[in-house]
């Protein structure tokens, strides 16, 4: 990987939309990064192959993926991309950062997710500086980051991240494990009749009625 990076600008950052929406949560988290660091910002669903991703990745010192929660860990493109850029481990010792969000609460249902991105830098070279896990970005749905239930621990917070990743320094796992916490008895089914109706209001907008009954082959 050395002579990929013997060209790149000192201090190159790229960030990695590893989501399909273009104006979702996961971008708005990836633009507040840019805001701090500075850094281009790709589209891993646009990309034209993953081999040229990989060579903007090798290219770079420092990677930032900001991706949606997917049944406990990110979306199977950014597993597959993992798996591809394995194959050319050993890496330059790049420095690499997680952002997940999900629309559970909980953190530990999204925390899989970095996880993953841990596992892969330690296996390939590359130095795994930390991430952060944000719950109920779902409910955002691409709105700023203020517009957050725990916004007064949440921003700050987040702040502090992006800070760690312009010095290039670790990011700790309690600066996102303090700002959240979890919903008591009430807030949890306040929250739970909130995402089934969006739930129903997805399957209505595509034609289908919630309660209906199941198509055939399916009971």
């Amino acid at each position: 990987m050395d002579e990929h990076r013997m060209n790149a600008p000192a201090d190159s950052t790229l960030l990695i939309c590893a989501s399909p929406r273009a104006r979702g949560t996961s971008m708005m988290l990836l633009r507040r990064v840019q805001a701090v660091t500075g850094g281009q910002i790709v589209f891993l669903y646009r990309e034209k192959g993953t081999h040229a991703l990989l060579e903007r990745m090798a290219r770079a010192d420092t990677i930032v993926i900001s991706g949606p929660c997917y049944i406990n860990t990110y979306p199977a493109p950014v597993l597959a991309l993992l798996e591809a850029a394995a194959l050319q481990a050993p890496w330059a010792g790049q420095r690499l950062y997680g952002i997940i969000n999900g629309g559970m609460p909980y953190l530990h249902t999204h925390r899989q997710g970095l996880e993953s991105l841990q596992l892969f830098a330690r296996a390939c070279g590359l130095r795994w500086m930390g991430g952060f896990v944000l719950g109920g970005g779902a409910m955002l749905d691409g709105q700023p980051l203020e517009k957050h239930l725990s916004a007064r621990r949440v921003v700050p917070a987040f702040a502090a991240f992006a800070g760690h990743i312009a010095a290039g320094r670790p990011a700790p796992d309690s600066l996102y494990k303090q700002a959240q916490r979890l919903p008591g008895g009430v807030m949890a089914r306040v929250f739970s009749a909130f995402l089934n109706r969006m739930v129903d209001k997805g399957l209505r907008r595509h034609g289908h009625d919630p309660y209906g009954p199941l198509p055939y082959g399916h009971q």
